[in-house]
């Protein structure tokens, strides 16, 4: 299975979110709801397209890009109305007052990236140094038990270390790895995890 943030799922998280959602009633202004998520490629296709599909639409979508721990902690916060892409078991939600919406966005694999073919696994790494990006769920709950595992604020960055020999492996899903496959071309590349990501919305919102 790979990532794929389809029109059709967007589409239909998009509908799921306006079904949750009230629009304005006569009179009011024309609102846009606030949408977080992270600042790498994958998130910023999904939102370009949540923007463009719903644009025309009342309420519409307006996404801003931040790092995953300061995404997820702006929608805790209450600084926005809702933050995508995440796990349906992202630990920071479970016993917050959000909801997330049952569409997933994108259905994919978390992937282990290696030059070296005999590491397909977290056991075959031996000693060797781990990146995963920070706030992360998924790769930081894969690895948690790694000793020798690095913290790296963005993928771009930790694709740069990796290039560079500062670690020897990395932790990315498959539709961003899409998006630096030129940069690391003739790598081992092992998926580990099956999942599944979701829009999550302030709980204010579901009962409108």
């Amino acid at each position: 299975m790979k990532f794929s943030p389809s029109a059709w799922c967007i589409l239909a998280a998009g509908i799921c979110i306006l079904s949750i959602l009230s629009g304005p009633s006569e009179g009011q202004a024309r609102s846009c709801i606030a949408l977080s998520s992270q600042n790498d490629p994958a998130s910023m296709k999904v939102g370009a397209a949540l923007e463009h599909l719903f644009a025309d639409q009342t309420p519409c979508f307006v996404v801003s890009y931040n790092p995953p721990a300061r995404s997820a902690q702006l929608l805790l916060d209450g600084e926005v109305d809702g933050e995508f892409l995440r796990l349906a078991d992202f630990a920071p939600y479970q016993q917050a007052d959000v909801v997330m919406v049952p569409v997933a966005l994108v259905s994919g694999e978390g992937v282990l990236v290696s030059r070296d073919q005999k590491i397909t696994s977290l056991e075959s790494l031996g000693h060797s140094a781990l990146g995963y990006r920070r706030g992360t769920d998924w790769s930081e709950n894969l690895s948690k038990f790694y000793p020798n595992r690095i913290a790296v604020p963005s993928y771009e960055l930790m694709v740069e270390m990796f290039n560079k020999g500062r670690i020897d492996a990395l932790l990315i899903d498959d539709l961003n790895l899409r998006g630096y496959g030129h940069m690391l071309s003739g790598t081992t590349r092992t998926p580990l995890k099956e999942t599944s990501a979701y829009i999550w919305l302030a709980a204010r919102h579901k009962d409108l």
